[in-house]
């Protein structure tokens, strides 16, 4: 993908998987969601994932997890989040995709207002 976050596709498997390898947050990444749902399995290192939830009113929250080396989790393909840190450095994961669900989104969050653009779109729009 680029020069601190790699995939390696692992297929043929009793289920297909990708080997995420972070080796340090990338300053260009962008809050976004999934197309897919998925269960992601922290095999070696940590992160922290900030989590946001956009209301019906427009509004949103956000909250902040520590995933842990050794943890298993389900990321839905609606959940919005970013990676904050990486605090042993780097971080490899394990993830089991299930079908595409949606199309996947970039989003902002400025000013109390939440904007958001589809992954092939260069222009981000207020939700509203």
């Amino acid at each position: 993908m680029n020069d601190v976050f790699t995939k390696h596709h692992l297929l043929g498997l009793p289920f297909d998987a990708v080997i995420h390898h972070f080796s340090r947050k990338d300053q260009h990444e962008h809050v976004h969601d999934h197309p897919f749902s998925f269960t992601t399995y922290i095999l070696k290192g940590s992160y922290v994932e900030r989590i946001y939830e956009i209301h019906d009113d427009g509004s949103y929250t956000f909250s902040d997890h520590h995933r842990k080396e050794g943890t298993t989790h389900f990321v839905p393909a609606k959940t919005i989040h970013e990676i904050l840190e990486l605090p042993d450095g780097e971080c490899f994961t394990l993830i089991k995709p299930y079908q595409k669900e949606k199309e996947t989104f970039f989003y902002r969050f400025e000013d109390g207002k939440v904007f958001r653009r589809k992954w092939n779109q260069r222009k981000f729009r207020m939700i509203t």
